[in-house]
């Protein structure tokens, strides 16, 4: 069956139809080519790898390049972005060296695994000119072997690109870079692909570890030109920017064509779960190539056991795929998907990025991926190679899921979000300082780092005896010869490890997470199995656990108290108005409730006694004056809950705006603050130091709260559900909540 044919079949199928709350046709684009000038060798080279015409965009990115200018180009998947970066290094390292070893070249992805890939093109294409096998993978998955003969080789000129991550160049290349020292010495590109996938906690690291990683550079004379791809977001240039800290030239219009798409927005009537995995047979049976994203680990591997359960038929033809694989496995199940073997796969967000695997026909989206910009990238995981395709959003309990339900068409016509880092985070920084001045010594005269205006950090390091001062002053050293390994780029904190009672350690958290979710008593699932948390250990930052089969999950209850720091920016919209600042945030975890897993009714309440949890952020906050809680009053509305439902409201809504996740962001709401002898409402940046999301928030605050007040209105629910202004990880068990106090609210905040 033929795409087109599947899409007349769903469109007579009643079920489907009477769950279908939006469709449109997403019709095909033609390419738009330019003349590329290239030498005869490349053109007869890629001419036999059937390129002979070049995008408009890859054209005007290459030119650029060869100009020495730093480059972002933004355009959609499946557009030739690798060929961009790949065309210049490659010219590059196939010019003759007037001595030594020639030109090098640093690929950047953020996850390992997507190397490999990439690796494989840029070795053919070389070979295929005669430059030999011009690349090589660094990565958590290359043996020590094969490290130790990379490192021997870039020691006398090879390789002459080098694929790693953002992790690996913090903890085993820059660290290291005496070992490097000719790789080092002549860089001349970085290449930082899926640069939109750098944001919060983790953007904000990469962008320290990148500034460490040009004071090297410049220690051994070279200063690369940076060359950076995304998928569409609202501000690539300002993101490689700060990342980066160096300007850049954006290319952002795409002369890719891109085939017919056929989008079904559905409001299931039953589970999503189960409408999903009948799609997702249905599907497949028809003959199309099939994936299947999915918000969390666990449901990706029910829908695979459901899968497998409803058609037998098909369980030798379908796969899950998700992190926590092994790269054996992970590489398998890609190369059976690339070559067909496999039908159908269901994934976490594990697939959105890099890897080929091929023409897929048809993407399921198991819940709003909590981005236009992921929505779209998963999208384009089908009808990659001209075919026509579909794809099919199925809401599950959460508030943007259905609001995009009620309103299919401002999907389309929204503007993709933000991505947004906080390059000056202090927490982040001053754990860089400390990296960077193990590997090269602070000195007053840096060329990368603005020693001045990092001062205060330096001197509160030098006060804790993490760094230490030269005789004259002006040069600083770390004192520890190995910082990187205690700093984590993937979080803000220390890490906790989670261990079983043998001793086998199965995950980590950060300090942050731990204290929710690794609290005596809590079930934690890792790998689709559940453990019960045995013990807290918080001096040797250890959890264990055992392993379970419980009927429940657990949901922490806490308290939570917010103490302003400091005012930094001020913004009036309509009646109110929101302040930015930073804030210290006291949370205590004081008990849980256990709750069935089928029904999420409550089954027990239990006491805990925590240590509390202090961290300082950033966050934005509005005080209610008399006449709004005169109005609330008079309406009837109870007070704490109207604002504990608008809270939750505003929070629920901030992924609209800015690349994040519901859970990256936390709120207070206070019937009477004592600062201000008056009821309160505060969002804050979920991370210590802030990443940037609440400051992205106070920008676009009017359409912040237009959206969050149609989110509410719209749910037909009548007290307040999950898709409206119910939040599962409410410290307070969702208790008091008043929806239409919280409509009011917003009403009259909005009146002008």
């Amino acid at each position: 069956m033929e795409v087109n044919d599947f899409v007349e079949f769903l469109e007579k199928d009643r079920e489907f139809r009477l769950q279908l709350a939006g469709e449109k046709y997403i019709h095909p684009v033609k390419p738009r080519f330019m003349k590329l000038d290239l030498e005869e060798k490349f053109r007869t080279v890629l001419a036999g790898q059937g390129i002979s015409l070049f995008y408009r965009h890859q054209v005007e990115a290459i030119d650029l390049i060869r100009q020495g200018r730093n480059v972002l180009l933004m355009t959609p998947t499946a557009s030739g972005k690798s060929l961009v970066y790949n065309i210049p290094v490659l010219e590059t390292i196939a010019e003759p060296a007037s001595s030594g070893p020639g030109a090098t070249a640093l690929y950047l992805f953020p996850l390992k695994g997507l190397e490999q890939d990439q690796v494989k093109n840029l070795n053919e294409l070389s070979a295929s000119l005669g430059l030999g096998t011009a690349g090589a993978v660094y990565d958590g998955d290359t043996t020590g072997y094969q490290r130790k003969k990379i490192r021997e080789s870039a020691a006398v000129g090879g390789p002459g690109v080098l694929f790693t991550n953002p992790d690996m160049l913090h903890l085993s290349i820059i660290p290291f870079h005496r070992k490097w020292e000719v790789f080092f010495r002549n860089l001349r590109f970085v290449v930082v692909d899926e640069i939109h996938s750098y944001r919060g906690v983790f953007g904000s690291h990469v962008a320290q570890v990148l500034r460490r990683l040009r004071r090297v550079c410049d220690y051994y004379g070279s200063e690369p030109q940076f060359i950076a791809a995304s998928a569409t977001i609202a501000n690539p240039g300002r993101l490689a920017e700060e990342l980066t800290g160096v300007p850049f030239s954006v290319i952002d219009e795409s002369g890719a064509p891109s085939a017919g798409k056929q989008f079904y927005f559905i409001k299931p009537i039953e589970s999503p779960y189960t409408v999903a995995t009948r799609l997702f047979v249905q599907s497949i049976r028809s003959g199309l190539r099939t994936i299947v994203f999915t918000k969390s680990r666990k449901i990706t591997e029910l829908i695979y056991s459901w899968s497998s359960n409803y058609a037998r038929d098909l369980m030798d033809k379908i796969s899950p795929y998700r992190a926590g694989f092994l790269p054996k496995e992970r590489r398998e199940i890609e190369a059976k998907l690339f070559s067909g073997e496999l039908l159908g796969v269901i994934s976490t967000s594990a697939l959105e990025l890099g890897v080929d695997i091929g023409g897929l026909d048809c993407c399921i989206l198991c819940g709003y991926p909590g981005s236009v910009a992921s929505t779209w990238q998963r999208a384009g995981r089908v009808g990659r190679h001209g075919q026509e395709s579909v794809v099919m959003l199925i809401a599950i309990q959460d508030a943007l899921d259905h609001y995009f339900m009620r309103h299919p068409d401002e999907f389309f016509q929204k503007s993709c979000e933000a991505a947004v880092i906080d390059a000056g985070n202090p927490n982040i920084v001053k754990s860089h300082i400390v990296c960077a001045a193990a590997e090269l010594p602070l000195r007053l005269n840096d060329r990368v780092y603005d020693i001045k205006g990092l001062m205060p950090h330096i001197e509160e390091l030098a006060e804790r005896k993490v760094l230490s001062k030269s005789k004259k002053g002006e040069v600083w050293f770390a004192s520890d010869r190995s910082p990187q390994r205690s700093v984590g780029i993937r979080a803000i904190g220390g890490r906790f490890m989670l261990l079983t009672e043998s001793g086998r350690p199965i995950g980590e958290l950060s300090g942050s997470r731990v204290f929710r979710e690794a609290f005596p008593g809590a079930v934690y699932l890792h790998r689709g199995r559940q453990y019960q948390m045995i013990s807290l250990d918080i001096e040797k930052r250890q959890a264990v656990c055992r392993t379970a089969n419980l009927p429940y999950y657990t949901q922490a209850l806490s308290h939570e108290e917010t103490e302003i720091i400091s005012r930094k920016a001020e913004k009036k919209t309509g009646p109110i108005t929101f302040t930015w600042g930073k804030l210290r945030i006291t949370s205590q975890v004081t008990g849980y409730e256990r709750k069935r897993i089928f029904d999420r009714q409550r089954i027990s309440r239990h006491e805990l006694d925590m240590p509390e949890h202090v961290f300082e952020t950033e966050g934005l906050w509005t005080v209610i004056d008399k006449e709004t809680e005169r109005s609330i009053i008079a309406g009837r509305c109870d007070l704490g809950g109207t604002l504990h439902a608008a809270e939750h409201a505003l929070i629920a809504c901030m992924p609209l705006f800015a690349l994040c996740d519901r859970g990256d962001v936390g709120g207070l709401s206070h019937t009477c603050f004592p600062e201000f002898t008056r009821p309160a409402i505060f969002v804050y940046d979920g991370y210590e130091g802030g990443v940037g999301l609440t400051h992205r928030a106070l920008e676009i605050a009017d359409e912040w709260i237009q959206a969050t007040y149609k989110i509410i209105d719209e749910c037909p629910c009548f007290d307040g559900c999950p898709s409206c202004v119910q939040d599962s990880q409410c410290g307070n068990s969702n208790e008091p909540l008043h929806k239409e106090g919280a409509k009011l609210l917003f009403r009259m905040w909005m009146s002008t």
